[in-house]
């Protein structure tokens, strides 16, 4: 079974930091299958953003990563896992490939409404706020969310400050716990790689038994749920276009 992760930016350094969290997903907590082999893609220089921060990068990226959907379905993948909390290209994928595809946040924030009420989000940058209201608005989630909040660190900054990112992140999850009622918290984030298990920790220790939803492993487990029952979207929500319509 073969699953093609794709971060939609073009940020070099997300490859091997992206490769490093699968493989602690894959080797360290298992898998469901035997014989799974994965392969992590980042958008080509000029194809995409360099990160992920607002509504414009976003829109910014879907081309490509898109393309990128389009190229894993001819490579014989089985499926691919859109690794971007604003879940680029997300949607016309779906119609684009018959393969099963998944995207971070739709699917995180679904799981996370399995889990509890009063759902909220701590994201990076304020700037990136307004699509997540928006997306949640667009799932019909929005009531479930009690608030989005931010850590003020770049995703390019994520993964060389990363107990500073911990700091935050508990920080915020204190308060949104205390102040707004929070049950259930969601990284906002894909990029915020190893570090959900010990802000999780922290927040027990604490005596906060609340779930920490990490977005990444969220969209990549959902996929292998996929693969092992043999389903993926539905056709009839996702009609499949001929290939000369998409191309004209």
């Amino acid at each position: 079974m073969r699953i093609k992760i794709i971060v939609p930016i073009t940020a070099k350094t997300f490859l091997k930091s992206a490769k490093k969290e699968y493989e602690y997903y894959i080797k360290e907590k298992g898998t469901m299958f035997r014989d799974l082999e994965y392969d992590v893609e980042v958008l080509e220089e000029g194809k995409g953003p360099f990160t992920i921060e607002s509504e414009y990068d976003g829109a910014m990226a879907e081309p490509g990563s898109i393309a990128l959907v389009e190229k894993a379905e001819r490579e014989g993948y089985d499926g691919v896992v859109i690794d971007c909390f604003c879940d680029a290209g997300y949607h016309p994928a779906r119609e684009a490939v018959n393969i099963p595809v998944t995207g971070a946040f739709e699917t995180s924030i679904r799981f996370a409404q399995l889990l509890g009420k009063n759902i909220s989000i701590v994201t990076m940058k304020k700037t990136f706020i307004p699509r997540i209201y928006r997306m949640a608005k667009q799932m019909g989630a929005l009531k479930d969310i009690v608030s989005v909040r931010s850590v003020e660190i770049p995703v390019a900054e994520l993964g060389k400050v990363k107990e500073k990112l911990k700091e935050e992140l508990f920080k915020q999850m204190i308060e949104t716990i205390e102040k707004d009622n929070a049950e259930v918290l969601v990284l906002g984030c894909t990029g915020m790689m190893g570090v959900a298990d010990t802000v999780q920790k922290m927040l027990n220790e604490k005596g906060y038994d609340v779930p920490v939803v990490n977005p990444a492993e969220v969209c990549f487990r959902f996929m292998e749920c996929l693969l092992i029952m043999g389903i993926k979207q539905s056709k009839l929500t996702y009609p499949q276009k001929e290939k000369n319509r998409r191309t004209r």
